[in-house]
């Protein structure tokens, strides 16, 4: 249930890679990597596994969790903060460069870097960050829609309907549908039901068709939008059907059967779009330039990097890893040590690096076109 891209979208990178790296071990006792995360974003399966890669009491990891970007990024600005790794959004990059928040990256010391996709390196790397100077891909998912099979018509699912999206406009489901409740991701799904393919390149009449098609969905449906409707609204019966990323769709198992109820992994589904109409996202990992532990905070970025630990950490929080070998084949493999991780229901919520590629993700609007969709979204929002 976070929220992914909610700061304005800053200028491009443009701060020249320099040799900031070393650092002393501060002190006699063991040295602390101090990490910048998402709420449950990191299992303490893959912590305790990093700390115990040092010999005993020689290194120790604290947390501190962030539910949105935009507040991390002023905790980040307070000198006395010293964290020494962060998980940032696409968006969010290119300014925390800029203000010097982010340290180079040396690939010297991340030998796991060749378990990524080829998306992420081959030739220049990923248009966010060529030659990932100051980042790495953490985790990556897809936009779509989630339902419980046992509170959906499975002549309305997306699946079966001729309109894979017009469960959230159904007034069968009213006031148990969702969608996310962030400009970008609203509209961007009702531009997709439009007809529209590439959402950034919406016109205004297609962005206008697309509010008028959210405030029909509120009017009609009682569509309903949230931070935590996947998560927490499904497993809870909340709702039947919502707007979700894969990893939210993953981890709401994990909810459900915290309060008892283990059938939630068998009754819950996924789709998303096929082709470049498939909507994707990455979050990723820096070392943070005011960080105490920089050599540490690349070991710590490499760990996370290892098929292994990723693997593990995707199981507790949902979130595919972009590495080498986790793709759905993988996991649906009856020889595979993975099978079964993934139910057989929800193999639809993994991408592969030909799905990755071929996918569009919402990032690189500028100031002009963000305040362009702001102003079709607030017309949704007031009218509700």
């Amino acid at each position: 249930g976070c929220e992914r891209a909610t700061a304005p979208a800053p200028p491009a990178i443009s701060r020249a890679a320099g040799p900031t790296f070393e650092s002393g071990k501060g002190g006699d006792g063991p040295r602390v990597l101090r990490v910048y995360e998402w709420r449950e974003y990191l299992s303490k399966g893959t912590l305790s596994s990093f700390e115990r890669s040092f010999p005993a009491g020689d290194v120790r990891v604290e947390v501190e969790s962030f539910m949105h970007m935009d507040e991390a990024i002023v905790r980040l600005q307070d000198p006395a903060s010293r964290f020494d790794v962060f998980f940032p959004t696409i968006d969010a990059l290119p300014g925390l460069v800029d203000a010097g928040l982010v340290r180079p990256l040396d690939h010297d010391r991340l030998p796991n870097v060749r378990n990524l996709w080829p998306w992420f390196r081959d030739g220049e790397g990923p248009f966010y960050d060529p030659g990932q100077r100051y980042s790495l891909p953490y985790t990556v998912y897809v936009s779509g829609v989630a339902w419980r099979a046992d509170m959906v018509a499975a002549a309305d699912a997306p699946d079966a309907a001729t309109d894979p999206w017009s469960v959230l406009w159904n007034p069968d489901y009213r006031g148990r549908v969702g969608m996310y409740d962030g400009f970008l991701e609203a509209l961007s799904l009702a531009l997709l039901r439009e007809g529209v393919a590439d959402v950034h390149a919406a016109t205004d009449s297609q962005l206008a068709a697309a509010a008028a098609a959210l405030h029909d969905a509120v009017s009609r449906a009682g569509v309903r939008f949230t931070n935590d409707g996947v998560e927490e609204g499904l497993p809870e019966g909340e709702f039947a059907a919502h707007q979700a990323w894969s990893g939210d769709v993953l981890s709401a198992p994990g909810y459900a059967a915290a309060e008892g109820d283990f059938d939630l992994g068998r009754t819950l589904r996924f789709w998303s779009p096929p082709g470049s109409e498939k909507i994707v996202g990455c979050d990723l990992m820096v070392a943070c330039e005011g960080g105490l532990q920089p050599g540490l905070a690349h070991v710590f970025l490499n760990h996370l990097l290892d098929t292994r630990v990723g693997v593990e950490n995707f199981c507790w929080n949902g979130y595919q890893p972009p590495l080498e070998g986790v793709t759905p084949e993988a996991f649906a493999a009856p020889d595979s040590p993975w099978h079964m991780e993934v139910p057989p229901n929800l193999l639809g919520t993994l991408l592969d690096d030909d799905s990755f590629s071929d996918a569009q993700m919402l990032v690189g609007f500028g100031p002009s076109q963000r305040a362009r969709w702001l102003d079709y979204w607030n017309r949704v929002v007031l009218a509700t």
